[in-house]
């Protein structure tokens, strides 16, 4: 109890509060302010501090807003919660940010928001670089905690009473769990549980993940020319590398794709210098222009389809960590 007590103190890290429309909006800067832009969107139930972690140290502009709802973001209203409805918020975003086209780094079901952004507006995305991306329709599944804090009647008792009293036990079981089969990496248990985990937060997930497998069915396919970069762990047991891979494979022409070996959903912490040096390539790819390989999923290899001294696509091990 003395250690989830702790955690709970831990004050979130402040950036700038903007306001978008009737919204706030805070952000997290990180990396060069002269550099490229690029924006990061963290997954379901987490905050801009999160995802900032492994792009801080960068060359790049790092730009990490916490989407509606998490953090210090205002909500949407629930109709627009769902990632259609977070696409045209971050379109709005980055009309105030006056930045005509953006780089997008998205984790999870962030990576949801970015696809219909980039199918939407595709001159405002200028690549997108999605980690272990829930994008596809997937099988419903219980969620009994989540369902339970959201029902009629009991659901504000659980939340008020159960979860949002012990926050830092529920983050860290969700974190553990998205770690698995990694050892949680020691910065993230920094994270402030009590900023993370509140009524607010797990109003907005239930909403997000409502709106979810409706808006996805929707997604009409991406534009050929948009470089898209994929990471995935292969021992994800948050979703199914392979289901999502298939799915982004139909989507778009070209992807790239990377994976990992023995990682668990949170590959941009267990193996940071594998992504910030995919970031680079597709930084590097969208300026350049070039025309992308097609990659489809066998089994738990991903093989370009073009000619190559290489056959496969990258496959790292889960304790490789390439210098960048």
């Amino acid at each position: 109890m003395r250690l989830m007590l702790t955690k709970q103190s831990v004050p979130p890290m402040l950036g700038t509060t903007i306001h978008v429309e009737d919204q706030d909006v805070h952000i997290i800067d990180g990396g060069n302010p002269h550099g490229i832009p690029v924006l990061l969107l963290h997954g379901c139930g987490s905050v801009a501090q999160e995802i900032l972690f492994p792009f801080d140290n960068s060359d790049f502009r790092i730009i990490a807003p916490d989407r509606p709802g998490y953090g210090l973001s205002t909500s949407l209203v629930p109709a627009e919660r769902g990632p259609e409805g977070q696409s045209f918020w971050l379109e709005r975003l980055l009309a105030s940010l006056d930045l005509p086209e953006v780089t997008i780094v998205a984790h999870s079901i962030g990576s949801a928001a970015a696809l219909h952004l980039a199918a939407r507006r595709p001159d405002l995305a200028r690549g997108l670089f999605l980690i272990s991306p829930c994008c596809a329709p997937v099988p419903s599944k219980p969620l009994i905690v989540l369902r339970s804090a959201v029902a009629p009647v009991v659901g504000p008792l659980i939340r008020q009473h159960v979860i949002c009293r012990w926050p830092a036990f529920f983050l860290d079981r969700g974190l553990r769990s998205s770690s698995f089969p990694n050892p949680l990496p020691s910065h993230l248990s920094d994270l402030p549980a009590s900023h993370v985990v509140n009524s607010i937060t797990i109003r907005t997930m239930a909403d997000e993940l409502r709106a979810f497998n409706r808006d996805m069915e929707r997604l009409p396919d991406l534009p050929g020319d948009l470089p898209l970069h994929v990471l995935f762990g292969m021992a994800d047991r948050v979703i199914s590398p392979n289901w999502h891979i298939d799915w982004l494979c139909r989507k778009h022409p070209a992807p790239i794709i990377s994976l990992l070996e023995g990682v668990g959903h949170l590959p941009h912490h267990v193996v940071p210098g594998v992504a910030r040096r995919m970031l680079g390539d597709l930084v590097e790819a969208s300026a350049q222009e070039t025309e992308l390989p097609r990659v489809r999923s066998i089994g738990s290899q991903a093989v370009a389809e073009v000619p190559s001294p290489k056959e496969y696509m990258p496959v790292f091990r889960g304790d490789e960590s390439p210098a960048l």
